[in-house]
């Protein structure tokens, strides 16, 4: 959860008239290390926006740190939306938040597909219905099995909830409870298969994680589940493990892939750089397989790195390579 802090500054008048008697203001924003962290944008690139197209205006703390009024924050979560669907900086900076929404709206930005039920869920998180939210989600996944339960509802209702963060109807620390909730769910389908999966040697073996710096760790866990149903054998590290850890973990274990995901939260360039990192410290027949909703991944991948384009091609991926490979 990001922190508003309340920052004292000086400068206005006290009541009494005199100049000299300064009373303390309070002063809330997010500093641009939390934003560009959140939204995934660099610092570097707030402060050119700033200063060529005027947008954001953040006030100064004490200190002179930049800080970001609430609404600036939700502007900019639109912005990087667009700007990932293709939009030029200069034609989005200078609109209104309304403005933003119609154009997001116009040209297919975020927008979720009908579906009452997935509403409703969204509808009890935003009102702060957490028990009834977390009693849904768990008699949902008992009726519908874990495949079903990660294609029809984690998966869209994932999407749902960040298009719902990015447009500011939703706040960090619903998406923070929302992830909670999933993965609890989640990890109790799963567990049971994992546990009769273990020993028997399934093939590819799977070390599943992020890279430092992408704290999202929702999505290689419904990606550890589809593998998994594919007979798999898996290795949850969670998020944000360092690279040389990767390594170590693959010779330790054995592994065949290093399965990774990626949100639009993480710089591309860090993305980039990171996986080309990775790839040139892995033994040349450890695959690295990506997937997620960051845009960089639609781009070209450095060889040896392949992505998987969603959860439902999983079971293709992993046929693929079992007939590539001599078991």
């Amino acid at each position: 959860m990001t922190n508003i802090p309340e920052i004292p500054v000086t400068g206005a008048p006290s009541s009494n008239g005199a100049g000299h008697d300064d009373e303390l203001v309070p002063l809330a924003g997010i500093g641009i290390g939390a934003i560009a962290h959140e939204i995934g944008l660099t610092k570097d690139t707030l402060r050119v926006w700033e200063r060529r197209y005027g947008f954001p205006t953040p006030m100064r703390s004490p200190g002179g740190e930049r800080l970001y009024p609430q609404e600036q924050v939700t502007k900019l979560r639109l912005v990087k939306r667009l700007l990932d669907a293709g939009h030029r900086p200069s034609k989005v900076l200078a609109q209104s938040i309304e403005v933003l929404q119609q154009l997001a709206q116009e040209s297919g930005v975020g927008q979720d597909a009908p579906d009452a039920e997935l509403d409703r869920l969204v509808g009890l998180l935003r009102t702060g219905a957490y028990d009834n939210f977390r009693f849904e989600l768990l008699k949902r996944a008992t009726r519908d099995g874990l495949e079903r339960f990660v294609l029809d509802v984690a998966a869209p209702l994932s999407a749902r909830v960040g298009n719902a963060w990015a447009a500011g109807t939703l706040q960090v620390y619903h998406e923070h409870l929302f992830s909670e909730a999933m993965q609890v769910t989640l990890r109790t389908l799963l567990r049971p298969l994992s546990d009769a999966l273990r020993g028997r040697g399934g093939r590819p073996r799977l070390l599943l994680t992020t890279l430092t710096g992408e704290s999202h760790g929702l999505g290689i866990l419904m990606a550890e589940a589809m593998f998994s149903l594919a007979e798999c054998e898996c290795i949850g590290l969670g998020p944000q493990t360092p690279l040389h850890d990767i390594v170590d973990a693959v010779s330790a274990h054995k592994v065949d892939v290093v399965a990774l995901s990626f949100s639009p939260a993480m710089p591309a360039q860090t993305v980039t750089n990171g996986l080309a990192e990775l790839r040139g410290l892995l033994p040349p027949e450890v695959e690295i397989w990506v997937g997620g909703s960051s845009p960089v991944l639609r781009r070209k991948l450095a060889d040896g790195v392949s992505c998987v384009p969603g959860l439902t091609p999983i079971d293709d991926t992993v046929a693929s390579w079992r007939r590539a490979t001599v078991l």
